[in-house]
């Protein structure tokens, strides 16, 4: 349930961050299309003024062109009716509007020369004109002369000749046609000002109605999509209020830490275990609920265990689980008042949607009820196993007594009855033996002598006590030691590997050879006892170190045993801080592999 309320928390996250971010989307959308549409009608709008300015000079410059054209042809008549009265009067009063006439006609050539520049075909057409405006200058000039110096009638002759006639004719025509094309000109250019005008209008008004149409639009759609968002985020808070009311109803503590081991979220759980309210917690480290010296002591398991250095603080916690790896243990949890009781905390990295590291979530169980029924139990098992004992004691003796012939021999069948009785009290009582024996070890009332131990010597002794019954089964035990010492009960290690060995025995082919080995590598010793027998399938190499776990159910009425043997030698082991496992290959023997740290001087060497 807890997986489910969250999916629909994170759906309901990520549906209404799909709404916000298509919102901003749409707003970005809509400005972007607004901001283009108002670009474009700038654009327009610039390119047509300017079109039109220009337009505007063009017609200017063309109706300054006329008027200059206009004043040349007035400015050479007013000359030339000067000259006309000149030559007619003899006055020098009326050749004043010739003189005035000449200064202004200068001028007046240089202003249509430098306008008419911009224009090849005019530029051309005015430069032939020049040559003939400066011949009628010329007849002008010469009528003015022939007056002063030869009289009347010598005026009259140059005034009667057709060459003055010809070069006013050829000068008023030009003039014409050029005004003639100048304001045929002005009015297309005039046409086409004004369709440019009404087509920026077009296009601006188009622009414009394009620009409401997609604001509309977008308007439209933020708000559907803002209702949609409003209506996740509903669901997103309802969601979020069943996944509290969920958590806070759980029969099991769940708190969350950032990646500094800072507390971040407490269920009711959690707040009621612990008595604290969820304020007190939050924004505090984690550690104020654990033990330092037992995360201490994981610290230093874990760094065997993981090959690296691991902190005995908040990391001792969240190592494994920050490299994805599942981790589950046992360890205490400290409540307000400072009393202790046990969990088994199950620690889980948590990931943003792009996998990186956001925090941790923390799930303990309280095991303060299961170490009671396991007390129970254990003094259950005690108690049963020493009352066992004393009755056992006396029906082995009895039983022997009568194998042995104390009261005489016994008929053929009543002996083999009596033999098989024997055999199995003797089995019963070892049954007991090894009960009591792993209550004891696991119940920790077992105290462990610790000290410096000569590997060669464990391994001779453990061989010798095996000696005897591999040899009944024609087996032979090859033990190859490695200098060295270790800190260990030396009884109680004796204890695994005769229990080692003795597994090896009952499952290997009789004439078959046994290597036990030893071998120290870096930090610690690896014994390695060895058979040639049937194997062990992959799936039972962990169960078998389970208690009354054999590979097959048939082993306890074959081989004898209780099923007790590997659960002893893995207590004993974890009591040693090392560990024990199996590997094999079916129908090719087993290796059991059993790994202990060695002292400090010993691994430095």
């Amino acid at each position: 349930m807890k997986a489910t309320t969250g999916a629909i928390s994170d759906d309901a996250k990520n549906m209404i961050m799909f709404m916000i971010g298509r919102i901003r989307l749409w707003i970005i959308a809509a400005s972007v299309v607004s901001l283009a549409a108002l670009s474009a009608v700038s654009w327009l709008s610039y390119r047509n003024t300017k079109e039109l300015i220009a337009a505007n000079q063009r017609l200017a410059r063309a109706h300054k062109m006329i008027e200059d054209l206009a004043a040349l042809h007035v400015l050479l008549d007013d000359a030339e009716t000067s000259c006309r009265d000149y030559a007619l009067s003899g006055r020098h009063e009326s050749l004043k509007p010739y003189e005035a006439a000449l200064a202004q006609l200068d001028v007046t050539m240089q202003v249509l020369r430098r306008d008419l520049a911009a224009d090849p075909n005019r530029s051309r057409q005015f430069q032939e004109l020049e040559p003939v405006v400066n011949a009628r200058l010329e007849t002008m000039k010469e009528l003015v002369q022939t007056r002063s110096a030869g009289g009347l009638e010598a005026a009259v002759r140059v005034l009667q000749s057709d060459r003055d006639k010809k070069l006013t004719d050829e000068i008023r025509q030009w003039i014409s046609i050029v005004q003639a094309e100048e304001r045929n000109d002005l009015l297309d250019r005039e046409r086409e000002s004004r369709e440019r005008a009404r087509n920026t209008i077009r296009t601006v008004g188009v622009t414009c109605l394009l620009g409401i149409v997609l604001l509309l639009s977008a308007s439209l759609v933020i708000v559907r999509l803002n209702r949609q968002s409003e209506s996740d985020h509903i669901a997103l808070q309802n969601a979020e209020r069943v996944q509290r009311t969920i958590l806070n109803s759980a029969a099991y503590s769940m708190i969350s830490t950032d990646k500094a081991g800072l507390i971040l979220t407490v269920n009711a759980a959690a707040e009621k275990w612990l008595q604290y309210r969820s304020g007190e917690l939050t924004g505090s480290s984690i550690l104020r609920l654990h033990e330092a010296a037992e995360l201490q002591s994981r610290g230093v398991q874990l760094t065997r265990a993981m090959g690296m250095p691991v902190a005995g603080d908040y990391h001792a916690l969240v190592t494994k689980a920050g490299y994805g790896v599942a981790d589950t243990f046992e360890c205490t949890y400290v409540r307000k008042d400072g009393t202790r009781f046990p969990i088994s905390l199950s620690v889980t990295a948590l990931r943003t949607g792009g996998n990186d590291l956001a925090g941790y979530l923390m799930i303990a169980t309280d095991l303060s009820e299961q170490r009671a029924v396991e007390k129970m139990k254990d003094e259950f098992v005690s108690v049963v196993s020493h009352e066992l004992r004393t009755p056992l004691t006396s029906i082995k003796g009895a039983l022997g007594l009568l194998v042995g012939g104390v009261t005489g021999p016994l008929p053929p069948k009543a002996g083999e009855m009596a033999q098989i009785a024997l055999s199995n009290s003797d089995r019963l009582s070892r049954l007991v033996d090894d009960i009591l024996d792993l209550q004891r070890i696991e119940s920790g009332r077992i105290t462990v002598d610790m000290r410096l131990c000569d590997v060669p010597a464990l391994m001779k002794e453990s061989a010798e006590s095996v000696r005897l019954v591999a040899e009944g089964e024609g087996l032979t035990v090859a033990v190859s030691p490695c200098p060295g010492s270790i800190k260990a009960d030396q009884e109680r290690l004796v204890q695994a590997l005769v229990n080692l060995l003795g597994n090896a025995i009952k499952f290997s082919p009789r004439g078959g050879r046994i290597e036990f080995a030893a071998e120290c590598s870096g930090r610690s010793v690896v014994f390695r006892v060895e058979d040639n027998g049937r194997g062990i399938p992959k799936d039972k190499l962990e169960t078998i170190f389970e208690r009354f776990q054999q590979v097959d159910a048939s082993d306890a009425r074959e081989k004898g045993g209780t099923g007790l043997g590997l659960a002893i030698v893995r207590s004993i082991v974890q009591q040693h801080g090392g560990r024990v496992w199996a590997e094999s290959e079916l129908g090719r023997g087993s290796t059991f592999y059993l790994q202990l740290p060695l002292p400090e001087s010993e691994s430095a060497g």
